[in-house]
């Protein structure tokens, strides 16, 4: 009909492990969404992940641009374990979201440590977890614990 709304999307990925760099791993991805007349959002990501020896770091980078006013984001996240042996591992992680400067909101930050203990069919892990601004509210800070006990039949 006549009030009809046009829509699309196109969404696109790819991921490369080169054999000449074993452990390597890339990829890149795209979406573009029109779900209005004025309405456009075009999303992007890129990471690359290593894992040498006992260590794997991994980087992503991801933005979004929308014509709404004030609504584009840009995130940084970066990660790193270690395995101390074949049974035990610690690890790392940060993430960063930054919100337009428009919009009133300030940067949402995560970080998180891990640990994890393997004994034949037992695991025993453990994380903590602190996600400071949340979606960009200076007062919504939270912190998380977990524990987990699982045994495998």
């Amino acid at each position: 009909g006549g009030n009809a709304v046009e829509e699309s999307y196109t969404d696109f990925a790819i991921a490369i492990s080169p054999e000449a760099m074993e452990g390597l791993t890339v990829g890149y991805a795209s979406s573009d969404n029109q779900t209005g007349v004025q309405i456009d959002q075009k999303k992007t990501t890129m990471y690359a992940k290593y894992a040498v020896g006992a260590f794997t770091v991994g980087v992503q980078s991801s933005e979004k641009d929308d014509t709404t006013a004030n609504s584009d984001q840009e995130s940084l996240a970066y990660g790193i374990t270690y395995a101390v042996n074949d049974d035990i591992s610690v690890g790392y992680s940060y993430h960063e979201v930054e919100f337009e400067a428009g919009a009133s909101l300030v940067d949402q930050t995560s970080t998180g440590i891990q640990a994890s203990y393997t004994m034949g069919g037992m695991t025993l892990a453990g994380a903590s977890n602190d996600v400071e601004n949340i979606a960009g509210d200076s007062a919504r800070d939270t912190e998380g614990y977990e524990f987990t006990l699982s045994f495998a039949f």
